[in-house]
């Protein structure tokens, strides 16, 4: 059964999830976000210790789901998996990303549209310079270990590649962009990333 405490946490969050939507976090009141919850305003900080801390914890899910996802690439031999997978194992990567931005597509619009002003505003670049690092640091790992490897990349090219990647779901969320929409897109985005500009336009690859 939730206590008083919970309950009263639980009001604070909706209210300042809402104020955050309506406004952004710049111009977000914690004033307002009280008068929603029906609390006072020094009540508030009994339980968050500011407008930042409040908006972290309402991200908290996606944002240790993103953690999740950093840890599992991080695995050894990830990038040799990966090098080597076939078209339909890259679409299954994908289309569960998709399903994960889909179904926290709130707080992705939360964090991608409208957290200026707080640290986490810059989100979407510290996470592609986080995932070419891991990326970048992996391929280098796998060329040290496969004397015959002759493939050479260098870090910019895969910023850039990672970029197009995840640009696919940040415009997802700034345009709306349903899921049943995505996925008509899909095969040309992935054949694109897998076969190159030909792929793309070449209806029989597979």
């Amino acid at each position: 059964m939730q206590t008083p405490k919970e309950h009263t946490r639980r009001e604070i969050l909706q209210a300042a999830r809402e104020e955050f939507i309506q406004l952004g976090f710049e111009k977000a009141s914690m004033r307002t976000i009280a008068k929603k919850a029906k609390v006072s305003t020094s009540n508030i900080y009994n339980y968050f210790e500011n407008k930042e801390h409040l908006l972290v914890e309402i991200l908290g899910p996606i944002l240790s789901g993103m953690e999740k996802a950093f840890q599992f690439i991080s695995q050894p031999n990830y990038f040799e998996k990966r090098f080597n997978d076939s078209y339909e194992n890259w679409k299954e990567r994908f289309n569960i990303a998709l399903d994960y931005v889909d179904a926290n597509r709130d707080d992705f619009v939360l964090l991608l549209l409208k957290s200026q002003g707080s640290t986490l505003e810059d989100f979407p670049e510290k996470a592609l310079t986080r995932f070419t690092k891991i990326s970048f640091d992996q391929y280098q790992e796998f060329k040290a270990a496969n004397a015959n490897f002759r493939g050479e990349i260098n870090e910019f090219v895969v910023r850039n590649i990672l970029s197009f990647f995840l640009n696919i779901f940040v415009q997802m969320i700034r345009q709306n962009i349903t899921k049943a929409e995505m996925l008509k897109y899909e095969d040309s985005f992935l054949k694109f990333l897998h076969y190159g500009y030909k792929g793309s336009i070449a209806s029989d690859l597979n």
